[in-house]
């Protein structure tokens, strides 16, 4: 299969994409938009002192690629830094830091769209683990912290990450893909092409699914060829 750059990739079947995540939003809440309450950052007072994190690729806002052979120049979304993986997202593990990962994604990303704070586990997220729970949200990349996972007990840290349903014309950021370039708006058959162990299946809740691994999955519009992938999900997901 011939390889398109990530951006024209994104663009594909964009139009069967945004029809099918109106339905999606309904059956699985997701999407960009929220009434969540912006909290502050957690502070050195509020949280164990920060683990090791492992060194990003980047953190800079963007970064122009030239060629030695054209005049011309590419400027390369921060999104695209953030790789979409089954043990992290970019160059960070799911298990790191709590503070230090949401510092991190902050200077590449911007401020957070929204913020649930930490909230108790039975008071809201109700099917994540441990006794506290926070979701922080840039566009439609949503990335979740606790104090129990399969990654981590006893200290607050990150375990998984939600990319989409969209809730606009265009996934924000543009940009993050697994090592495979699939994200929003690829094909089934690209997946298959790329990851042809994939299993395609029916969610009783979600609907057309699929998984990559244990701890990489997602949502389709549909079952075919031509269908689209719609929401993904990384780590120990617990809100669909």
């Amino acid at each position: 299969m011939v390889s398109q750059p990530k951006k024209i990739r994104q663009a594909k079947g964009l139009a069967i994409f945004i029809a099918a995540a109106v339905f999606i939003l309904a059956a699985c809440g997701g999407g960009g938009a929220t009434t969540e309450t912006l909290a502050p950052l957690p502070t050195s007072a509020t949280t164990t002192p920060p683990a090791t994190l492992p060194p990003m690729s980047t953190v800079a806002t963007s970064t122009t690629l030239s060629s030695s052979t054209s005049s011309t120049s590419t400027t390369v979304s921060p999104g695209e830094t953030l790789v979409l993986r089954s043990d992290g997202l970019g160059d960070l593990l799911f298990g790191v830091d709590a503070a230090g990962m949401i510092a991190i994604v902050t200077a590449l990303l911007g401020k957070p769209d929204s913020d649930s704070g930490y909230v108790t586990t039975t008071k809201k997220f109700k099917l994540c683990p441990g006794t506290q729970v926070r979701s922080v949200r840039w566009g439609d990349l949503m990335l979740m912290f606790g104090d129990e996972s399969g990654y981590a007990e006893g200290r607050l840290h990150f375990f998984s990450w939600n990319y989409g349903p969209v809730a606009g014309i265009a996934p924000v950021p543009m940009g993050p893909t697994t090592d495979g370039d699939i994200t929003l708006g690829s094909t089934v058959a690209e997946l298959l092409g790329v990851y042809p162990s994939a299993e395609i299946f029916m969610d009783d809740v979600a609907g057309a699914s699929f998984i990559l691994e244990n701890t990489l999955s997602g949502i389709l519009s549909d079952q075919t060829p031509d269908g689209v992938v719609i929401a993904m999900y990384g780590g120990n997901a617990c809100v669909q």
